[in-house]
């Protein structure tokens, strides 16, 4: 975690941040966002993970479009993209000043997109040479986890210019060497001998013996005591449907819908929770924002124990954990990336909200909409099978340990696998050699970054010293940046230089304004002496020792009137 801070903090180093379910990715990246001085804007490919990471879908940032974006498609070269892609001035500008993207949830991003979005960043930055135009990459996900969705014509399209569907296999990637950090700490579950066994389904490398161990919870009967509820994982999501809407008919009395409210623009297929929320009292429900009280989080269950009406919006819930809580309407913003020319920074620009209740129906959710979240017990149902890798872990990952799961039935070997690409790729985490390399530069990185605010300070010896510090970690004194570095830095000096002389200047000829003040002082001073006006003339003396401490006429004509 400290070594991934570094490379971000003080280096340009694009990094992939990787980790198991429960590592604290997502916290990670929050982080980021909330602390570094860079420049960034947080993107995600789906529109309900870039409302929970709060930012921008990656289509709608660089309005990329939905269907596969091939090398040699003509509307997208370099001499006709600017024609294809019409952005307006103020995109252009955006573009040019983020110093850091965030990409959460990158295992669903196809390799096509990252090299179409480092095209744009290339083109639109006027620098063709490196990858991304310069800019700093921060992905964050597991490529274990859920992976591009793609449909068969799409991928017979995408299959002669690609090795994969991954994000990793863009061709960007062969000119650049992506630092990729694994984070190992699990904080989820703490029994070893399930983070083990998650760790042979995570990597495909299941054993009879695991099998068996995890098959024991088929049809396992999960405790209700202590208000634990269950919540059941499918695959599909017309069994999740099914699932949901056949429990609430089984609940006695009648259902009430809360209406959301759309204002400006919020699309319907990125609504975190349904426009028109249909609840009863007994019904299971998940949180599914953060509680500004903390008295519950994303991922929390629920059951309901009071319906108040929709014009006052109330809900009354009692948590796993027992807690009755009152449940108010919640806002969520839709977020677009404006630049502020008069102030030189981005911004955050709300450009539509939805006002709903955070709840959702939870018996059942879809394994896809659990990433991310934490239980005590869940009911894995897999009716119709896995269709993607990592779904299995993701499912069974989301649950704090063995006892809470309940399968419905057996795992298969074929429930668990991984492709050749993920695991091909997984073996460059953690590479020691290039993390050192990355590491290195962004010691440099930190001896410019403390030698400028030294230099601002104006302690010039430290900045001299942070300077050679960083010259001697990485010797680039000829490369443009620090070059452009000392240039800037001295030319502050000269200008400084030219500041003093121009305020000597201006000292020099105070000094002889006040001095010919002075001088008539004295003068009328004496005229005050020829009249006998002794007093007047001792005030008109003092006055021009004011102005002139120093003035031998004056003291002299004082000293002799105040005998």
């Amino acid at each position: 975690m400290q070594n991934a801070l570094q490379i971000i903090r003080f280096t340009r180093h694009s990094l992939f941040l990787t980790g198991k379910a429960g590592t604290g990715k997502s916290t990670f990246l929050r982080y980021i966002a909330s602390n570094t001085n860079k420049k960034h804007v947080v993107l995600a490919p789906t529109g309900i993970a870039a409302i929970n990471a709060g930012g921008s879908t990656l289509h709608s940032f660089f309005k990329i479009p939905f269907y596969p974006l091939l090398p040699n498609d003509d509307r997208y070269s370099p001499r006709h993209i600017r024609n294809t892609m019409k952005y307006n001035a103020e995109k252009i500008k955006l573009l040019q000043d983020v110093q850091l993207f965030i990409f959460d949830e990158i295992s669903m991003v196809r390799s096509d997109i990252i090299d179409f979005i480092d095209k744009i960043l290339r083109i639109y930055n006027h620098n063709m040479r490196e990858p991304f135009g310069g800019k700093q990459m921060l992905f964050v996900g597991d490529v274990y986890q859920l992976e591009p969705v793609l449909k068969e014509e799409e991928r017979q399209l995408l299959q002669p210019y690609y090795a994969s569907k991954y994000f990793f296999d863009a061709k960007v990637f062969k000119e650049m060497k992506l630092v990729s950090i694994e984070l190992k700490k699990v904080y989820r579950q703490t029994d070893t001998t399930f983070i083990t066994l998650l760790d042979h389904i995570r990597t495909s490398q299941v054993t009879n013996d695991d099998l068996i161990t995890l098959n024991q919870q088929v049809g396992a009967d999960l405790g209700q005591e202590k208000g634990k509820l269950a919540i059941t994982l499918s695959t599909r999501r017309d069994t999740v449907d099914y699932i949901n809407n056949d429990k609430l008919k089984q609940l006695e009395g009648e259902a009430m819908t809360f209406f959301g409210i759309i204002e400006g623009e919020f699309p319907e297929n990125s609504l975190p929770t349904p426009l028109e929320l249909e609840l009863k009292v007994g019904a299971q429900i998940l949180f599914i924002k953060n509680d500004r009280e903390k008295r519950w989080v994303n991922g929390t269950l629920g059951t309901i124990i009071g319906l108040d009406d929709a014009i006052n919006g109330h809900i009354y819930v009692v948590t796993e954990s027992g807690n009755e809580v009152d449940v108010e309407h919640e806002i969520w913003s839709n977020v677009k990336y404006t630049f502020n020319e008069k102030e030189k920074k981005i911004e955050e620009t709300e450009i539509g909200t939805y006002r709903q209740f955070p709840l959702r129906l939870a018996w059942a959710i879809t394994v896809h909409k659990s990433q991310g979240l934490t239980f005590n017990q869940v009911k894995i149902d897999f009716t119709g099978g896995v269709f993607a890798g990592g779904q299995t872990y993701v499912a069974l990952s989301r649950c704090t340990s063995l006892q809470g799961i309940s399968l419905q039935e057996h795992i298969r070997k074929e429930d668990v696998f991984v492709r050749n690409d993920v695991v091909n790729f997984a073996r460059t985490y953690n590479n020691q050699e290039i993390i050192d390399t990355a590491l290195k530069q962004s010691k440099a990185d930190r001896e410019y970054y403390d030698a400028i605010h030294a230099f601002d300070k104006g302690d010039m010896q430290a900045a001299l010293d942070h300077f050679f510090l960083a010259i001697h970690s990485r010797y680039d004194i000829e490369k443009p940046a620090p070059r452009r570095l000392i240039r800037r830095k001295l030319n502050i000096v000269n200008r400084l230089h030219l500041q003093i002389d121009q305020l000597q200047e201006e000292i020099k000829s105070r000094d002889r304004f006040l001095k010919e003040l002075a001088v008539e002082y004295v003068m009328m001073g004496r005229d005050c002496e020829k009249e006998n006006f002794k007093e007047a003339a001792i005030r008109n003396y003092k006055k021009a020792l004011q102005l002139c401490p120093d003035l031998p006429e004056a003291k002299r004509r004082l000293k002799k009137l105040t005998k």
